[in-house]
């Protein structure tokens, strides 16, 4: 294509050949093998540059019995490549290296492994410096599909991220100085790069094994003090705004992945962070708001009932978010926050209650909020109820009046979005109902359930009716069934009474018979934990 550029992901060859060789798959092979073998080592750049971005093509679709006779010299030749003279045939090298991450990263041996990560030692020449991360420092193209190859490496590990180590235990330190180091550069603005180097490290951090926690720890502060220095950017046009947004949004990304996985944080950090997402919300960008409204997530999780102290300065920017029904990506994201404070403060969240499930119901008779942000709101009730427990009876009528509008909810089945959309809207109601029941049973309230019972069986039989047919997914199942093992715990001898008798019976034993019956161990548990709690 001579001088023109062309996207990977757009018209034109290369993604033409990568759909065919998801289609054809092994076959493939045969036909795109001798073109690669034949321009691989060209004198002419856009040559070599053809043969690796064929190579790269058709690295999804094949089997990697099919691709095993290549792969250990085609990666050795796209490790050299890494070194080429042209930065097309560079930039392209380290997007096929990312698609072998991705998809046959089995097929990488110890040797190369060392070739592309291994540090720099003091003393030793440039070239000593493995391929990728010299890679990072490479042009701004050429970085950021080095970038996407370490994430795509990383996204590996999430199996073993909490084991006592894992394959990024060695790598780790020198991975996360040089994608920090990345994230500094002066061009990070282009080719997206600043993003793609966060979001590796993000990748990085949380499927980081147990042994890499001292090291993380080490990051906090640095992280803060550039969230810190944030502020102090010069601001005098659009841009320079929408590149703050951008930092700080990235920022407040990896502070919250960082504090996510370790945990816990002390009192002066909790401190500090706090005060920096608080600053944060001063942004009117939607995107810095979701990132840092995360982050106080994360930060609940690790200070528990110490959060109580941060939430009269967070409480009206909880609402802001609560109340942002526009943005709804934003709203969802304060939604589950609610969750987090609950599960933090527990019965301590009691003072914010009425404010908070005001918003919720309004969010609810919203019809111009976003539908997929109405089932967390209603699961978001239940982790209210559970943490606040009896005292949760003040906003019963009301809370049960809601849940039972929206059990009625019908769809049109021949619609698979909307059947999906029923079936979260019905898992958030099963959600919201197991958090009252146990908050009230915790706080020997149980009877006060009773009033409401049939409209809870109401919708167990619609769901028992609809089993058997795709309508119902395992997660739906399970809820169900575990609200029917927390009504026969809470309720008691009246619920036992009812579920004794006809149509109650026969359904009840439909969905309890589903789930027992469910090749999901958890669903399996639930199902036979609740048939015992019901026939006792």
């Amino acid at each position: 294509s001579g001088g023109k550029k062309r996207k990977r992901g757009g018209g034109g060859a290369p993604p033409c050949l990568a759909r065919v060789a998801q289609v054809v798959e092994d076959e493939v092979v045969q036909y795109v093998t001798p073109f690669i073998e034949r321009h691989i080592t060209a004198t002419d750049w856009r040559r070599r540059e053809a043969a690796t971005l064929a190579f790269g093509s058709i690295l999804e679709g094949p089997s990697p019995k099919a691709l095993q006779p290549y792969m250990a010299d085609a990666l050795n030749l796209m490790i050299r490549l890494m070194r080429d003279a042209s930065v097309q045939v560079k930039d392209t090298a380290a997007w096929t290296i990312g698609r072998v991450c991705e998809h046959h990263i089995l097929a990488i041996t110890a040797e190369q492994w060392q070739q592309m990560t291994r540090a720099l030692q003091p003393g030793e020449p440039p070239e000593a410096e493995g391929v990728l991360l010299a890679g990072l420092k490479d042009e701004p193209r050429v970085a950021a599909n080095v970038c996407s190859a370490l994430h795509n490496l990383a996204e590996h590990c999430e199996e073993t991220r909490n084991n006592p180590t894992n394959v990024l235990s060695p790598l780790f330190v020198d991975l996360a100085r040089a994608l920090l180091a990345c994230t500094e550069r002066p061009d990070a603005g282009e080719r997206n790069l600043r993003v793609s180097a966060y979001e590796a490290l993000n990748t990085t951090l949380t499927n980081a094994a147990e042994d890499t926690k001292a090291h993380i720890a080490q990051l906090l502060p640095v992280i803060a003090g550039r969230l810190e220095q944030s502020f102090a950017m010069q601001i005098v046009s659009n841009d320079d705004r929408e590149a703050q947004n951008e930092l700080q949004g990235l920022l407040c990304g990896t502070l919250q992945v960082v504090t996510q996985k370790l945990g816990q944080l002390d009192r002066e950090m909790a401190d500090r962070l706090m005060q920096l997402f608080l600053q944060v919300f001063g942004s009117k960008n939607s995107t810095v708001q979701e990132e840092a409204l995360m982050a106080v997530g994360a930060v609940a999780n690790a200070v528990e009932s110490e959060f109580e102290k941060y939430m009269p300065h967070f409480r009206p920017f909880l609402c802001l978010g609560l109340n942002n029904y526009e943005e709804h990506q934003v709203c969802a994201v304060a939604v589950g926050v609610v969750g987090d404070i609950c599960r933090a403060l527990e019965v301590k969240v009691l003072p914010y209650c009425e404010e908070i499930l005001q918003l919720l119901l309004r969010n609810l008779q919203n019809p111009a909020l976003n539908r997929n942000v109405k089932p967390p709101i209603l699961s978001c009730f239940g982790d209210i109820a559970l943490a606040v427990g009896g005292n949760f009876e003040a906003y019963l009528q009301v809370t049960m009046s809601m849940l039972e509008q929206a059990g009625m909810t019908a769809m049109d089945v021949s619609n698979p979005d909307l059947v999906d959309y029923l079936g979260q809207l019905r898992e958030g109601i099963f959600e919201a109902y197991t958090g009252v029941l146990q908050g009230l049973r915790a706080d020997n309230k149980g009877p006060k359930f009773t009033p409401y019972l049939q409209g809870a069986m109401r919708l167990l039989h619609q769901v028992a009716e609809s089993c058997g047919h795709d309508h119902v997914s395992d997660d739906l199942c399970r809820a169900a069934v575990g609200v029917v093992g927390d009504l026969a715990m809470t309720v008691g001898p009246e619920f036992t009474r009812i579920a004794k008798q006809e149509p109650h019976k026969s359904y009840l034993k439909v969905l309890l018979k589903e789930a027992r019956q469910s090749p999901n161990e958890m669903t399996q548990q639930v199902g036979s934990w609740a048939t015992r709690t019901v026939s006792q």
